[in-house]
């Protein structure tokens, strides 16, 4: 492997593609064959780890798969907008900042947003609320962790994933 060395768990691994995304995306500098690169390893290694998980059941299984590709394409698709704060909590993208310029490009790329919350947000599956618990985006994120993409200060254009 290239790009993704010392990965043992889907968590590192999807951490690593953000942060190899933001850095090598074409749209933001970099090289398609570099990102091209990046998501052959990446997919060979999702189904690895996925697969030899005796953990998972085959549910478990199928889901993770359809999760890792699903958001690796809407990570890419809002990777491009600027004025954004992009927010990884468990299997959830939530966007806040400055969302208003870039509202439609959001609805095209099928983030919902959630007045409460004044955020966008992005889930791959179908949700269902199963309890009566209002959480803020500070419990979502104690609950779940947070990556976020934070983008280089001396370089706007330029971001990287940060904690």
């Amino acid at each position: 492997m290239k790009w993704f060395k010392n990965i043992e768990t889907l968590e590192e691994l999807r951490k690593m593609y953000r942060k190899l995304a933001m850095e090598n995306h074409p749209d933001k500098g970099g090289q398609v064959k570099d990102m091209q690169e990046i998501n052959n390893e990446y997919e060979h290694l999702s189904k690895n780890l996925i697969n030899g998980n005796a953990n998972f059941s085959e549910g478990r299984k199928f889901y993770e798969h359809e999760i890792s590709k699903s958001m690796k394409v809407k990570i890419d698709e809002i990777l491009v907008l600027s004025g954004l704060n992009i927010e990884i909590m468990g299997s959830w993208i939530w966007v806040t900042g400055n969302t208003r310029p870039n509202k439609e490009e959001l609805k095209t790329a099928g983030f919902k947003f959630s007045g409460n919350k004044i955020a966008w947000y992005w889930h791959g599956d179908e949700y269902y609320k199963r309890n009566g618990k209002k959480l803020s985006l500070d419990d979502i994120r104690n609950l779940y962790g947070s990556e976020e993409i934070k983008k280089k200060k001396n370089n706007p254009d330029n971001p990287s994933l940060g904690a």
